[in-house]
């Protein structure tokens, strides 16, 4: 008998296996000036359009509406 019930046990036992995404985050769009140019950078976050604006020589403006 308790053969028949460790035996139901492991029948019953299941393994599963759950794939989880990481989703990209959204990308925001901020304004910068090259010379007289408005330009449209974006970038993952705000720090990340400085970094770019910095490398090309845009002035930064701020976050597009």
């Amino acid at each position: 008998m308790a053969r028949i019930a460790a035996e139901r046990l492991h029948t019953h036992v299941a393994v599963g296996v759950v794939k989880v995404r990481k989703h990209a985050p959204a990308r925001v769009r901020f304004f910068a000036l090259d010379g007289t140019m408005r330009v449209v950078i974006e970038a993952d976050s705000e720090d990340d359009a400085r970094c770019l604006c910095r490398d090309m020589e845009f002035e930064f403006i701020g976050l597009c509406d």
